[in-house]
Order: C-alpha cells, then sequence, then structure tokens
C-alpha cells in the first residue's frame, strides 16, 4: 500500500534524496515558492515563511484535498512548529504543537528541560531586543542573545554588560536580530572547555542508537568555512554521561520518534544542555555518521518518521576516530586534500550542496590525531578561509 507522506521542506536535498528512493511513498510538499523548481510535477502547496501558522493552515488543507495524509515530516527547524500544527489539523500521528514546540521554541525548550531536572543555564525571554537588559537583570549578565526561533547561530550575539549591550544597540549591530520580530532568548554565558553534540535515532519513544561527536571550534568560534568535528570514544566517562543525557532529553520532549541533534557544553561541573533539534544534525554530520557507522541519518530519519523501525547497519563503526571539516572551495584545493592519506572523500560544492565549500572526511587513529589532521587541513585552506 502506497502511503501518503506530507513533507515541510525548503531546499534540503538529502531528504529529497532519501523519499526519492522510496517507491511506497507519495510525497506532497508544503514549500516556499522560491523552492519551486524542485518540486515540479509534484502536489505542492506555498507559504511566505513556516512562522505564519495562518498560511500553514491554509497550505495544509489545499493539499489534504488530495486526500487522507498518513505521515508529517519536518524536514527544516523552521518547519518543526508548522509539521506540528498540521498533524493536529489534519489528525495524522506524531508529535503534536506543544510537542513541536519544545523541539523549536528555544525558552518552550528550556522550560522543559530544566522541569525534568536536566542542566540548562539560567534564561529568560525579551519581548523584544530592547527588553534584553530587564531579561538579563533575572539570568545575570554576560549573556549570548538569539531569537527564540533559529537554526545555527544566525543572529546570535554574545554582550558582556549593560553598557555594551546600550553601545552596540545603538550602533545598530542587532538590527538583524531586531528585524526576525520574534521574542529574544536571553541565556547566562556558559563558560566551557569543550563543545560537543550528540546525534541519535529515536523509535516508539525510545533512543534506538546514538553516538557522541565533538566540535573541533564551538561554531560560534569558527568560520562556517572550517566547521570541523570528529566522532568521539564512546566508552570514555564523558561521553557515557552525554549518551545518558541525550536518552533523558528524549524522554522530557516526550518524543516519539525522529533523529536528534543534541548540543552540550563540557563545563567544569558537568554537561550543560545548549539546545536540541529534532533533525539530522549539518554541516557534514549525517556523511560523518555514514562514515563511521554505516548508517545514513537522513535515511534514518524517513524510516523513524514514518513509523517505520530503525535500518540495521550494513558494516561494523569503523574501527578507527572518523572526522570532517568544511574548507573553502579554492581552486585545486580538492585535489591536494583528496592526496593526503587518510582522506576518504573530498565532496565538492554540488554533491554536499553548499556553494562554494567542500566537504573533507577522514580516518585518524583518535581523537588527538583527528585535531591535528583538522588543523593541517586549515592550514592547507590558508588565511582566506
Amino acid at each position: 500500500m502506497t502511503r501518503q507522506v506530507l513533507l515541510l521542506n525548503s531546499d534540503k536535498p538529502e531528504v529529497l534524496e532519501a523519499l526519492a528512493r522510496r517507491r511506497d511513498m507519495n510525497v506532497r510538499f508544503m514549500t516556499r515558492k522560491v523552492y519551486a523548481d524542485l518540486y515540479r510535477d509534484h502536489e505542492v502547496a506555498y507559504v511566505d515563511n513556516f512562522a505564519d501558522l495562518t498560511q500553514v493552515e491554509q497550505a495544509a488543507y489545499e493539499l489534504a484535498v488530495h486526500g487522507p495524509v498518513d505521515h508529517v515530516i519536518a524536514a527544516t527547524e523552521k518547519s518543526v512548529v508548522a509539521a506540528g500544527l498540521v498533524r493536529v489539523l489534519l489528525g495524522v500521528p506524531g508529535p503534536g504543537f506543544d510537542q513541536s514546540l519544545w523541539g523549536a521554541h528555544k525558552r518552550a525548550m528550556k522550560d522543559r528541560l530544566r522541569a525534568a531536572g536536566l542542566p540548562v543555564t539560567d534564561y529568560a525571554q525579551a519581548a523584544t531586543v530592547d527588553e534584553v537588559p530587564r531579561a538579563a537583570e533575572r539570568t545575570g549578565w554576560p549573556v549570548m542573545i538569539k531569537p527564540v526561533f533559529g537554526a545555527a547561530s544566525k543572529c546570535t550575539y554574545r554582550v558582556d554588560s549593560p553598557e555594551e549591550f546600550a553601545e552596540r544597540h545603538r550602533a545598530g549591530d542587532f538590527a538583524d536580530l531586531a528585524g526576525k520580530r520574534l521574542p529574544v532568548q536571553v541565556e547566562r554565558l556558559v563558560r566551557f572547555t569543550h563543545e560537543y553534540h550528540c546525534d541519535g535515532v529515536v523509535h516508539d519513544g525510545e533512543v534506538a542508537r546514538a553516538a557522541v561527536s565533538r566540535y573541533f571550534l564551538p561554531p560560534l568560534r569558527t568560520s562556517p568555512n572550517l566547521n570541523s568535528g570528529y566522532v568521539c570514544d564512546q566508552t570514555d566517562p564523558f561521553s557515557r554521561e552525554v549518551l545518558d543525557l541525550h536518552r533523558r532529553v528524549v524522554a522530557a520532549l516526550g518524543l516519539p520518534a525522529g533523529v536528534t541533534h543534541l548540543e552540550v557544553f563540557r563545563t567544569q561541573a558537568g554537561p550543560v544542555i545548549g539546545e536540541v533539534a529534532v533533525r539530522p544534525g549539518g554541516m557534514g554530520i549525517s556523511r560523518m555518521w555514514w562514515h563511521a557507522f554505516g548508517l545514513d541519518l537522513w535515511e534514518e530519519f524517513v524510516r523513524v518518521s514514518a513509523g517505520e523501525q530503525p535500518s540495521r547497519p550494513a558494516r561494523e563503526p569503523h574501527p578507527e576516530t572518523i572526522g570532517r571539516t568544511r574548507l573553502p572551495a579554492l581552486p585545486g584545493l580538492r585535489e591536494r586534500v583528496l592526496a593526503l592519506p587518510g582522506v576518504l572523500e573530498v565532496l565538492t560544492p554540488e554533491e554536499c550542496a553548499s556553494p562554494g565549500h567542500l566537504e573533507a572526511y577522514f580516518t585518524a587513529a583518535d581523537e588527538t590525531a583527528a585535531e591535528t589532521f583538522i588543523s593541517g587541513l586549515h592550514e592547507l585552506a590558508g588565511p582566506s578561509a
């Protein structure tokens, strides 16, 4: 029997490729008109923005005219809450509106995690950028400020004092954040030594598999051109602590199924949760998992989102440490990196769907060797990176 899937997506090619391999699914799409060319010859409804829930409601009913929907899948962080609304409106199983908020709205997420006794930094919500100092009185300075809805590290700023805030606000430094016209998440700065992420596959409310990786440099401290990391030793005591924390996060969010990307800070007092996303991590993390464990996180995302069992890895985990790094697509750089011992592959901008970037994947003897290898790759990229 062919199942009917409604996908909320932008231009994420990985989920489109995973769905294209499924002959047992008929897919309808909700997206923005700027991506119309990707969805020719399909049933499509358009929204200007997934945050406009009135448009999302109208688009959902437009697509429902074509028949009942079995599964609703949100492939981007911006569409998670919209997908929760669509499930409620159309009576489709899966995370409802509240559960979807916990996985995307930064204050609602932290409320839920803190209520479950999980470690998060102090936080407060400001109605506007102008209200940040008042919110910071409750959290304490210095703070990180960001939109309550947002992906990656866009419109995210560190501010050390009310005086610095006032000066930068007058200078227009936070104009992009104000332009979001969203409440602002104000969080007490976390003093940490390293930043990690734990990616997992959830089925039937349980973590089917998960693994801890470390960022070479925290995303806020490195250029997107050089975002890098490696898979950690999963038997390390800190990795075990993060894996247990990930399990508790999934339980606190009441997540029935999906792929998770949990960011964790390592502090002197132990791990502190940064954020959790209910979709595969970007910047090559899914491909790194494929090299390390023989699993495609986007394929798993489609499977468990459609109520299926996670797949079994086709092979044993790679015995060495697997690492990744983005690099600028400079002339001749791909060939130079491919010539290095230990490099598994270097994806072109077209292959990794990231204009101006290469993605390199490699093996190393251990975590220390992986860090040395990444440093060497960054040196090859030169100061322009």
